[in-house]
Parts: structure tokens; C-alpha cells; sequence
């Protein structure tokens, strides 16, 4: 049978099982277990121990807890009631103002937590219903939620870059600082949409009405808001960044500091803590297995040489037409994969695979890592299955359908892809600050 042949096949029992609703790390596992068994003899699943104990013990992976737990325990720190309110008093008045407010407040719970949903489930619950109530436009007040938290696996700490580099060696801090002026310039992106359309549609996103008195002095006192979370931030990335931390460490001391945040907000109670406790251990435990179902697939695939004829099929696209022509091929995969599949599992699947043929081809990694990562963001928005639209849906009042969601979300997935192509176009954009900060490599 041919390696093509062997391919399709792997591939489509692969989605196969997607399709009859398995999770997607049963779905790996089940794959290289059942063509472990039909390629090789039952002996041959000792590799399967080996994998996942070499893959589950990985010193990088202890800051993915670490951070989930960070946001988890945020969630219930009152820091997005505190950020609202600042945002409602200072921004409140400009059209389009209080969804302004709503990215820029799921960018700094970004920046703290690492995750791509965080910013729905803090920042939606608070922001959503008041823009409702202001008249604001529902695929508006929907679309900069779902669109502002998406950007959590770019702009540092993100758990999927952590994944990235476990994967590939690289250095975590290296890709937590691309990341950051990407992740920047698509929340300024989404920002000036914003403005730009309520300016060519008021109705979109009415300013509040001047009968509504806010003084300077509640403005400045509102600016109080911002000091947990930048202490926060600079807890974590400022030592990572400087190198007194590593990744790891910084993790434990940003939970460490998401208690304290909880503490001063008096939101650090027993139930509170029990209950981030227990979706931290949930996420985890998701995370973890997808990381050994993608060890063990990566493996198979490998082994029966399938690694191989994708490397042969993309290095003719490298020979004929450019690296540039193979990296856009490797970003539509990523793409139309990211449509369908979360991004954890697509990270899991397609980076042993992709990374091998990038550093061949002499790309420049930390750049392919980040062009990457930005597919990964953009597929938590574009339907049918991007995971934000699904819940945005679950903090979403009644009268705001699926298919509200669906259409609220396209100028953001217009905006983000016109990103990508500047920083494919301008690979200094994700470059420049690791190399200024770490020095060039």
C-alpha cells in the first residue's frame, strides 16, 4: 500500500471519529493505537508508555496549570467589574465607546491569563448586557467580546505557545514576545473598526447621553482599576522577559498574584476557590490529554511515514514556487483546520509536522510560530465551530441568535487576516521585540 494511500486513510478515520462526536485527544489516541496494531504487532504499543511519559513530563508543560489556574481564579477576582467601570467612565461618551471598552478589557484579562475564552466568560457577563441596555447594536456588542478574548494565544502568557514549545524547543519567552505587538495590533485593529463604523452608523453604538453625569473625579478615582492587573502583568511577564523567572516560575507567581488580586477585591472565598480549583483541573486534565494524543499521532505518522510524503509535497511547492508559497499553503491548512477543530488539538496535530519542514526550508521559526499562532486565533471566530462563537451563545441573552454571532463576527475575522498579512508581509512585526530583548539568534 502506498504512503499516500496510508495517509488518506489515517486521515479519514481520523475525522471520522471527530464526526461521531469522540473528543478530539480520544480521537489521536484511538488513531495510533488501532494503526499501531494494524502496521506493527501488539509489542509495538510499548511505545505508546514511552511517549506519553516522555511527553507528560516535559518541564515546560508545569506552567500550563499554573496558568489556567491564573485564570480561573481571575474570573472570580472582580477585576473585570473594576476594568468595566473605568472603561464606562473615561471611553463611555465616544460612539461605539463601551465596545472599545469591552476589546481593550478582554486584551488585559488576555494578557494575564494565557487563554483564548477568557475575556467571554469575565469580561461578557459585565459588558454585554449594558451594551444591550445602551442600544447598542447585538452583532456589535457580540462580535468585539467573542473577537477581543480570542486573542489570548498571542499575546503572552498563552498555553498555546507553551505548547508550541514543547513541541518545537523553542524558547517560551522568545515566542511570548512575538506575540505581543501582533496581539496589539489586532486589538487596535478591532478598536478602530469600531470607531469607524459607529461613526458611519451612530446607531450601531450609541455614546452615552451627557444627561448622565460622570465627573473627572470619578474618572480619575476609576483609574485604580488598572493597578492590580498591570502589577499582575508585569509579575509575570517582566520577569520572564528579564530572565529572572523562568516560564514556569512566573506561572506560579502570577496564580500566586490572581490570589492576592482575589484577596483585596474580597472575592477570595472558599466557594470561589473551590470552584477555579475545579475548572483549572478540568481544563488541565483536556489540555494534558491532548498533548499525549498528539504525541502518540505524531509518532504513528512518523513511523509509517506519512511525515515524509508531507514533507515531499510541501518541499515541491518550496522548489517550484518559494518558501512563501509553501508557508501560505501550511497557513490555509491551519486555516480551514482551525474551522473545525480547536486550537490546542490543531497545535498538537500539525506542529511535530509542519516545524521539521519550516526549519528545512530555512523559515525563521519564532516568525512561522507566530503566523501560526494567529491562524489559531482566527479560527476561535470563524464558523461553523470557532469555540468563542459557541460561547459568546452561552452568556448571550435569548434574543441574540446563533446565526447573529455568526454574521457579528466576519469584519473581526476580516480585520485579524489583514494582521496576519502584515506580519507575513512585515516578519519584523513579530521579530523585532524578541531580538531586542533577547538578543538576536
Amino acid at each position: 500500500m502506498s504512503v499516500g494511500m496510508v495517509t488518506a486513510i489515517v486521515i479519514l478515520s481520523f475525522f471520522l471519529l471527530i464526526m461521531l462526536g469522540l473528543p478530539v485527544a480520544f480521537c489521536l489516541i484511538t488513531s495510533s493505537v488501532i494503526y499501531i496494531l494494524v502496521f506493527w504487532t501488539p509489542t509495538a504499543l510499548y511505545c505508546t508508555a514511552t511517549t506519553i511519559f516522555n511527553q507528560s513530563t516535559k518541564d515546560i508543560f508545569l506552567a500550563i496549570p499554573l496558568f489556567v489556574f491564573l485564570a480561573t481564579v481571575l474570573e472570580k477576582s472582580g477585576i473585570a467589574e473594576n476594568l468595566f467601570d473605568m472603561f464606562y467612565k473615561w471611553i463611555g461618551r465616544i460612539r461605539g465607546g463601551l465596545s472599545v471598552g469591552a476589546v481593550l478589557m478582554c486584551t488585559i484579562m488576555d494578557a494575564i491569563s494565557g487563554l483564548g475564552a477568557s475575556g467571554i466568560v469575565t469580561v461578557g457577563p459585565i459588558a454585554l448586557p449594558e451594551m444591550l441596555k445602551r442600544r447598542y447594536s447585538k452583532r456589535l456588542s457580540t462580535g468585539c467580546i467573542a473577537a477581543g478574548s480570542a486573542l489570548g494565544p498571542l499575546i503572552p502568557p498563552s498555553v498555546v505557545m507553551i505548547i508550541i514549545a514543547g513541541f518545537t524547543g523553542l524558547s517560551v519567552g522568545r515566542l511570548f514576545a512575538a506575540g505581543l505587538f501582533p496581539g496589539f495590533l489586532c486589538a487596535a485593529v478591532f478598536a478602530l473598526y469600531i470607531l469607524i463604523i459607529c461613526k458611519l452608523k451612530p446607531q450601531m453604538g450609541p455614546a452615552i447621553p451627557k444627561d448622565i453625569e460622570i465627573s473627572w473625579r470619578d474618572r480619575i478615582k476609576s483609574l485604580r482599576a488598572v493597578v492590580l492587573p498591570l502589577l499582575l502583568i508585569l509579575m509575570v511577564m517582566g520577569t520572564i522577559y528579564t530572565g529572572v523567572c523562568t516560564p514556569t516560575e512566573g506561572a506560579a507567581m502570577g496564580a500566586f498574584g490572581a490570589l492576592i488580586c482575589a484577596g483585596v477585591n474580597r472575592k477570595l472565598t472558599l466557594k470561589n476557590i473551590y470552584s477555579a480549583g475545579k475548572s483549572s483541573l478540568a481544563i488541565t486534565c483536556m489540555v494534558m490529554w491532548l498533548l499525549i494524543g498528539g504525541s502518540m499521532f505524531a509518532t504513528l505518522i512518523n513511523a509509517i511515514g506519512i511525515q515524509g510524503a508531507i514533507a515531499d509535497f510541501l518541499g515541491s511547492i518550496h522548489n517550484h514556487f518559494g518558501s512563501s508559497a509553501m508557508l501560505i499553503v501550511i497557513m490555509f491548512i491551519v486555516f480551514v483546520m482551525g474551522m473545525f477543530i480547536d486550537g490546542a488539538a490543531i497545535t498538537v496535530l500539525t506542529m511535530p509536522v509542519f516545524f521539521p519542514i519550516i526549519v528545512e526550508a530555512g523559515i525563521e521559526p519564532i516568525w512561522f510560530a507566530t503566523l501560526f499562532t494567529m491562524n489559531i486565533i482566527i479560527g476561535y471566530l470563524t464558523p461553523p465551530f470557532g469555540m468563542n462563537l459557541f460561547y459568546t451563545k452561552g452568556i448571550a441573552p435569548p434574543e441574540v441568535s446563533m446565526s447573529d454571532i455568526y454574521l457579528s463576527i466576519l469584519p473581526f475575522v476580516g480585520a485579524a487576516i489583514l494582521v496576519l498579512i502584515a506580519v507575513f508581509a512585515i516578519p519584523e512585526i513579530a521579530t523585532w521585540f524578541p531580538d531586542k530583548i533577547m538578543g538576536a539568534h
